[in-house]
């Protein structure tokens, strides 16, 4: 056989072998979740449930749409487990397979409570990211399986570590073709630095509470807080504030230039929608106040 011709043909078997790991993914992610009850699904020895949080437009004054949690419970040891230690613990090779179950499990979640016009936020991990440059097709299909679309759905991407940025600027494209919006997720910490954001360039970049938490109790660090926006917006990225749990942090995210809340102050995670009107009242004082003072600025001024 030429060698042009073996290395096609090598290059399709290849190719139906990614599929068919594709497909296999999606259905063993989809057969888990429908085994599970009361909105649970089971791994390794403990229950993943999913809380979900709202995240809010600045400028619309309203929500915009739910970042998905994973809830985990270890239930032999009967105590809450940080989804992170979960994650560290599975075998390498698992670990894209559990990144699978919590994207379904979340997705059939938000299908039972859906209004129709929020945006699904799903956390991915970078490992995870990197097969999906080849399984994005099954993970349209995924999504469509639970009743969204993708244009309703926004990948966040973890600041963690990646082994290969290359693999994941070809994921974030697929994710873009697929029709997805893209986040970055705990800006500030791990890894943080722009060299990402100028890769993957992001739709939305979260900012973690840390940065936050720094900025509300260090002069320095509230000064440079806007600049920090400002380049995130100077790269074509809009900004999410998350964890914001009080008025002050609320209130200097804002002035700061952010485009998102998200955090304890406005709602907690819980099984069900939160009560919109409830945290959208507390938007509003929050943009009457930045109103007021931007005014009392200008007569000083």
């Amino acid at each position: 056989m030429p060698e042009g011709m073996e290395l096609a043909v090598r290059g399709d078997a290849e190719a139906r072998a990614d599929n068919l790991e594709c497909g296999a993914l999606a259905r063993h992610a989809e057969d888990v979740v429908r085994q599970g009850r009361e909105g649970a699904a089971s791994w390794d020895g403990h229950r993943l449930a999913t809380h979900f949080q709202p995240i809010f437009s600045v400028r619309r004054g309203a929500c915009s749409g739910y970042e998905a949690l994973l809830r985990v419970h270890d239930l032999q040891k009967d105590v809450a487990v940080p989804p992170t230690r979960l994650f560290e613990r599975a075998e390498a090779a698992l670990r894209v397979r559990l990144d699978w179950i919590c994207r379904a499990l979340h997705l059939r979640n938000f299908a039972t409570v859906d209004r129709g016009d929020r945006t699904l936020f799903l956390n991915v991990f970078p490992e995870a990211a990197l097969h999906d440059a080849r399984c994005v097709a099954e993970f349209a299909d995924l999504v469509r399986y639970y009743g969204l679309s993708p244009r309703r759905v926004c990948v966040e991407i973890l600041e963690t570590d990646c082994t290969d940025e290359g693999l994941l600027r070809e994921a974030v494209a697929a994710y873009r073709d697929m029709g997805v919006t893209i986040a970055m997720d705990d800006f500030g910490v791990g890894r943080s630095n722009f060299d990402r954001i100028a890769s993957i360039r992001p739709d939305i970049v979260k900012i973690d509470r840390s940065v936050l938490v720094d900025a509300v109790g260090d002069q320095k660090a509230r000064e440079a807080l806007p600049g920090i926006v400002k380049l995130l917006h100077d790269a074509g990225s809009k900004v999410a504030a998350e964890g914001v749990e009080s008025a002050a942090e609320a209130l200097l995210a804002v002035t700061s230039g952010a485009d998102f809340l998200q955090g304890f102050y406005f709602a907690r995670p819980r099984a069900n929608l939160a009560d919109e009107t409830f945290s959208e009242r507390i938007l509003h004082e929050l943009l009457r106040v930045r109103e007021a003072r931007t005014a009392r600025a200008r007569v000083v001024g």
